[in-house]
Order: C-alpha cells, then structure tokens, then sequence
C-alpha cells in the first residue's frame, strides 16, 4: 500500500470512533493486509468447573474486499452456552458512525431438534459502504452446566491481516486446575490485577500480516495459537480429565455408554443385510453400504452439540446424523454383528495433534476404524459414496485418536505414495489441414487424483461438459459423447472417455499450421517475487502420464518439434518426448511431484523445474504444407 494511504489512515485512526481505541497503525502493518484488528481483548472469567462467563471485544477494519467476511459476526450456541449480550458499530472511511448494531438485527439459525440439542448460531453479515470501514463489536458469552475448554486465543486468524493489539485475560479460581500450550510464540503470560480480581494476561502487539505464499505453509503453523483447558472438569453431568490423551479418552468412551442400543426388529433385518456375507470384510461393506443407502450427513462439527453422539436408535428412525452420530451408527451396527470397531476423533485441518497436550480442540471430525486380523479399515460415515477401503485425502496421514475402553490412543493413519495417485490422459488428435481437430481423450484417475475428479460423476450432462472443459487449454473446445466409469474399490479409479471437436486446434499462418503439445496440462504457476519467505510445502503429490498421438494431415510435413527433456530434482521428476511413427506425431509426458517441505533456499531450483515443465506443456509443433 502507498505511503500515503497509509498516513491517512494513520490520520484517521487518531480521530475517529472513540478515545478508548483511538490509536496509529504503524506502516508496517498496512503491508500485505487486507484487513487490520486494531484491538481485540478476551476476558474468560472461570467462575467454577461448570460456569464462565466470555466478553469479547473486537475492532477491525477492512481494506479490501478479499477480507470481507472478517468483517462478520458469528457465535455459536448450544445448551451449554448463550449469547447474553452484544452491541455492534460501523463507521465509513471517515470515522463517522453509520450503523448501530442490536442483537436484534442478528440473524440465527437452528439445527433441527431431531438431530442435536438446542444449537443455533447467530451471524451478522456486516457491509461497509466503501473500503475501508471499520466495524466494533462487543459481545458476551454465559457458559453452563460444565466447562471442558477455555476460548483458544488465536490473535490471527488468517492471512493478509495484521494487528495493533490483542490480548487474553484469564480468571480462573484457585480450586480449578488448568494447563497452557503455546505454539508459534515465545511471549510469556504475565499475572496481573484487575477490577474482576487477579489473572493471567497474554498481551501481542503490531503483528504483521503474514502473506499467503504459493507452495507455502498454512496459516496454523505460522500465526501465534494459545491453548487452555481445565486439568479436571464437570461437562454436563460427567467428570472428567484432561491430564493425557489416556483420561479424555476414558471420558469420551463414557458418553458413548448406552448409546449404542438398536430397535430389536432392525438387529433382525442386520443380519438378513449381512446373510450372504461369508467374512467380517464382506459384513463391514455390507453395514457401509447400507449406511450410504438410508442416511443423510448433516453437518453439525465436533464440538458443537455437544460431545455425545445421537443415540444409535435416533439415526436409525431418522436417518439423519453428524460425524458424531453416523459413527457411533455403524459402531453399533458392526457390534450388533460381532466385530469390534474405534469411535475415532481427528482432525481435517491439521494432521498432528499436539501428543502432550489433551485439548478437545484440536479435533473437529469423527471416523470409525474396524482393525480386521489382516486389514484395518477407515470408515468416512459422512460420506458412504466414497468407496469402501479407501483413505481420502482430509485425514490421510493424519493422527487419529481412537476411543477405546482403556482411554485414547493416539494411531497415524495411513498415506498413500505420492507415484499412487495417479492421472493417466490418451488422446488421439485427428488434424485437418485447416487446423481443425477431432480428438478422441481418455483419462484415467487413481486414488487423491480419483477424489478429485468423481464429483463429475454428480453433475447434469452439461455441467460435465463445462468441468472437463475447464481443464482443457483450448480455445472453443465441444465436449461430446463422454462416457464414465468408476471402480470403487479400495484402489479406487474413475475413467473418463469423451471427445472434443475443435475449428481451430492449429493456428494456421501462410503455409504453416502451428499446434499445442499438450492441451491437457496447464502451467505449473510459481510466484514471480525474487525472494522467498517461507519454505516450500507440497503436500499432495502425484504422478501424471500424458500419451498424445497427432495425426499429420495430408500434404504436411514436420517443420520443427521441441527437443527431449528429461529432469530429475528432490522435488520430482519430469520426462518429455516427442517422436514420429508413420504419419503421426506421438508426445509423452510425464510428471512426478513428490509431497514434503523443502527449504526455501531451493525455491529457485523449484521455480525453475516448474518453468521447464510449464514450457514444454505450452510447446508448439510446426507442420509445413508440402
């Protein structure tokens, strides 16, 4: 942002909204932001193991229409927790004050009854009249009947903001025992004396926007995140302990307890289900299949609604149900048959969970794992589309925690090798001497790179067209006559076969008709910048094979081609041929791009990979009329 601009805003600060939160934005913090919280304070007064009462206050100001939603309330509230107060304010560009907030104006929404207890959520969709605006909001929070968690404290909650000053006022009585994890800071808690009584204060000033990188790490391991919980704790009528994964564990298993009893006449209908069934494999897909028959994923996240599932017996009548309770579902379903299976929490964010530190935060997604004798499955319940065995890429490799009767325990999922997921295209070119083109493709996809291409399988005829367009570099390309099948095994696949007609796949100039390599690939895009912030993070590697044949048209004869290219780097590999058979031009490529983190000193070794691949994708083929 110019200097100027910044001044200004400097300038406004200093005049505008009140004397409280009056303040200058250092120049600094108005690099790389899209939006600015010039204050931010939490005050989180534990009054005992089962009441707290949270005040917030917030005052941000956009600049850009990218952080828009920043801009928004939301608070989410369940029996445990209500919304008691909240006061909002806008004021345009000039300080001055447009728009008075009442918690009146807040919109809410609810889950059905049927599915959860008393869960709702309250948002304001705030919109400034020009950029930038600021926006204040004061809000406070009553909590009840148990706490298992304090607020986390997340002063930064995504890229391309910058902040003033935040800080986290913790009241907690000497009769309650709790535990801190810090991550990306060093700053030290200090205790300090207030009006409410002593506390622990965590205080961050003039934090810089951090800018999204491409290939770069994700805002959780770079912005500060401050974790509390209580050692011991009361939550809706259970105790509990916090002091290991081990005692959470022993208390998650507890609210499972009872939860697992289904209606006498559907145990009788499970075993007709599973009659024909001869292993525990066949009787699990058969349960998972019958899951993706009858229910319905509603999503109502880990954390919210509490933290025991529905009754089994609930989903079953209603055929609705979260993580939660779709989970604990075929639990009792497989238990109903004899094979035991593990109530699994996870997380789709982040694949490590913190192993000394137990925090019911750190998790927001629950699986099932059945550990057969010879194979341990992962059951994704809020999805039985996805096929039966496989590992999908938001918890591959991920920590998991299972719930056992013994406590929690810690297991890594499973990942597949990046050579696995794989991209197969074949394409026959049929070339006019006018440059136009009929091209009969085919495109095979394995595992990650399967997930990503079986949500075609979903759409209207015409939105299939549009989705494989989208990936094809051409130009006024018809997308006709696709055919699709899917495998849905535990390697699964997905073949798509279509054809493209195209008036103009060569550009014709004079004598000569200029033609695309490779209309299937687009460019690798790195950042132009010359220097590089952070390392360099590919977290989904793959292998793709292209195989192209051109038919040269009559009267032409090649001109010119691009030679071989053959490259091998710690980040992958890339292999590009081009050869002649007959009258047709054959082009191979392949491309390996191996997940992991590299130094950012090598980013210019990988810009460059990135650059050769990227060219010899947009090559040119020279064909000379005879």
């Amino acid at each position: 942002m110019r200097k100027s601009l910044a001044i200004y805003l400097a300038i406004f600060l200093c005049h505008s909204i009140s004397a409280q939160i009056a303040t200058s934005v250092p120049e600094e913090l108005m690099e790389n932001a899209y939006c600015v919280v010039l204050d931010n304070q939490i005050d989180f007064i534990c009054e005992s193991l089962t009441s707290a009462v949270k005040k917030e206050t917030i005052t941000i100001m956009i600049l850009d229409q990218k952080a828009k939603d920043a801009g928004h309330f939301t608070s989410m509230c369940d029996k445990f927790s209500t919304l008691r107060k909240f006061t909002g304010e806008i004021f345009d560009k000039s300080g001055k004050s447009i728009r008075k907030i009442k918690k009146s104006d807040l919109k809410m929404t609810e889950y059905s009854s049927g599915l959860t207890s008393d869960d709702y959520l309250y948002y304001y969709e705030c919109n400034g009249p020009s950029y930038p605006y600021t926006v204040k909001y004061e809000w406070e929070v009553k909590y009840k009947d148990g706490l298992i968690m304090f607020p986390v404290f997340a002063p930064q909650e995504g890229f391309n903001q910058s902040v003033v000053t935040a800080s986290y006022r913790l009241y907690v009585p000497g009769t309650v025992k709790y535990q801190r994890k810090m991550i990306n800071t060093d700053i030290t808690p200090q205790k300090k004396t207030t009006p409410d009584g002593e506390c622990e204060e965590i205080v961050f000033k003039n934090m810089k926007a951090y800018e999204n990188e491409r290939y770069g790490p994700s805002i959780y391991t770079l912005a500060p995140i401050v974790y509390h919980t209580p050692l011991n704790f009361f939550f809706d009528g259970v105790a509990g302990s916090m002091e290991s994964w081990t005692n959470y564990g022993l208390w998650q298993n507890s609210l499972l307890k009872d939860r697992d009893i289904l209606p006498e006449p559907f145990k009788a209908k499970l075993k007709d289900i599973t009659a024909n069934c001869t292993t525990d494999r066949e009787k699990v897909k058969a349960v998972y299949d019958y899951l993706a028959e009858t229910t319905r994923y509603v999503s109502i996240q880990l954390g919210i609604g509490g933290f025991q599932p529905i009754a089994a017996a609930n989903v079953n009548k209603s055929g609705f149900g979260d993580c939660k309770g779709l989970s604990n579902y075929a639990m009792a379903m497989l238990k109903e048959l004899g094979i035991k299976s593990y109530y699994t929490e996870i997380s789709t964010r982040n694949s490590r969970l913190l192993k000394d530190f137990a925090s019911v935060n750190q998790t927001n997604h629950v699986i099932l794992q059945v550990p057969l004798p010879n194979d341990t499955l992962w059951l994704e319940c809020t999805n039985p589309q996805l096929p039966f065995g496989y590992v999908h890429s938001g918890i591959a490799g991920h920590d998991g925690l299972l719930i056992k009767e013994e406590g929690g325990e810690i297991y890594r999922l499973p990942s597949y090798p990046d050579a696995t997921n794989t991209q197969v295209v074949e394409a026959n070119i049929s070339l006019d001497p006018t440059g136009k083109a009929e091209i009969k493709a085919q495109q095979i996809s394995h595992l990650h790179q399967y997930e990503s291409m079986s949500y075609i399988k979903q759409l209207e005829p015409n939105k299939q067209k549009d989705y494989l367009r989208s990936d094809i570099q051409l130009a006024n390309a018809s997308i006709n006559n696709i055919i699709i099948n899917e495998k849905k095994e535990a390697n699964p696949s997905i073949d798509i076969q279509y054809t493209i007609d195209c008036e103009k796949y060569g550009n014709k100039t004079g004598n000569r008709l200029f033609i695309p390599v490779n209309i299937f690939r687009s460019r690798l895009n790195t950042s132009s910048k010359k220097e590089r912030i952070y390392d360099i993070y590919i977290y989904n590697g793959y292998l793709d094979t292209d195989k192209i044949v051109i038919q040269i048209p009559e009267g032409f004869t090649i001109e010119a081609m691009p030679k071989p290219v053959e490259l091998t780097e710690k980040f992958g590999k890339f292999q590009s041929t081009i050869t002649t058979e007959g009258k047709s031009i054959v082009i191979t490529h392949q491309l390996l791009l191996k997940s992991g983190k590299y130094p950012k000193e090598d980013y210019p070794v990988f810009a460059q990979f990135n650059q050769v691949v990227s060219k010899q994708y947009d090559e040119k083929i020279i064909l000379r009329k005879e």
